[in-house]
């Protein structure tokens, strides 16, 4: 994963910020909430942001990436969270759909796999704001950062690899440096390394489901599989929420 970064070898272009911070003047008086994987799953996500606003009734929403794919309502969910109340980091499925899109742009030839036919239900404007989606949201008077898969201890953001924050699970010691890998079965969980001082909100992992570590808080818990949505407020009354799933929208958890 150290090697040449896939956003490179995709030809997909970067942001102009990449690693986004949220200072008090743009949260205001709101709360803010963070919500993990959505995967399409719109109808549960109106569920989720309803119980919200019964403990905060004005709400900053922020994603941890993989809003899109798998589940049946991903142009609906892309159009909710362009609204002002909303912001969102890019997950290795957002990857997945602008690969997609660029793919379908340079060939008209191209064909879509069933799975991802929704990309052609995007509009312009869609594809844009997914975009412009920065790696890590930091929240310096929170002591908080977002981010889609994970960090490496040690590293400051602007010195990561980029497809790593996107895709890791794991580190392992290759010396004394710490390396990442989207496996499982080499190293152990990036989050048992982070130590702070920012406490750090992440999504992809719903093979771990909801992980409460010190310094770091897991939030996928499997919406599109049948299980739950979940987030969890930051400020405010601090407390963690989840809705369950309408039905299983998929049997991957890739």
């Amino acid at each position: 994963m150290a090697e040449k970064p896939r956003e490179a070898r995709y030809g997909l272009p970067l942001p102009d910020v990449c690693h986004f911070e949220l200072n008090d003047e743009l949260i205001g008086n709101r709360s803010v909430f963070v919500v993990g994987d959505v995967h399409g799953c719109y109808d549960e996500l109106m569920d989720l942001m309803a119980e919200a606003k019964k403990k905060e009734p004005n709400i900053l929403y922020i994603f941890a990436g993989d809003f899109v794919n798998k589940g049946p309502k991903v142009k609906e969910v892309v159009t909710r969270l362009q609204q002002d109340d909303c912001l969102a980091v890019l997950g290795n499925h957002e990857i997945k759909c602008m690969r997609e899109a660029r793919n379908m742009a340079e060939n008209p030839n191209y064909k879509l796999s069933k799975r991802y036919q929704w990309v052609k239900g995007l509009s312009s404007e869609d594809l844009a704001f997914i975009r412009r989606l920065p790696y890590t949201i930091h929240i310096p008077s929170l002591k908080s950062i977002v981010v889609h898969a994970g960090l490496i201890p040690g590293t400051a953001l602007e010195k990561h690899c980029l497809i790593a924050m996107t895709h890791m699970r794991n580190l392992y010691l290759e010396g004394e440096k710490l390396i990442p890998t989207g496996k499982h079965d080499k190293g152990k969980a990036w989050a048992t390394y982070w130590t702070g001082p920012e406490h750090v909100y992440f999504g992809h992992e719903v093979q771990r489901d909801k992980q409460e570590l010190e310094y770091a808080t897991g939030l996928d818990t499997g919406c599109c599989l049948g299980l739950r949505l979940t987030g969890v407020f930051l400020n405010g009354c601090r407390e963690t929420l989840s809705v369950p799933a309408h039905r299983a929208y998929c049997v991957d958890d890739d």
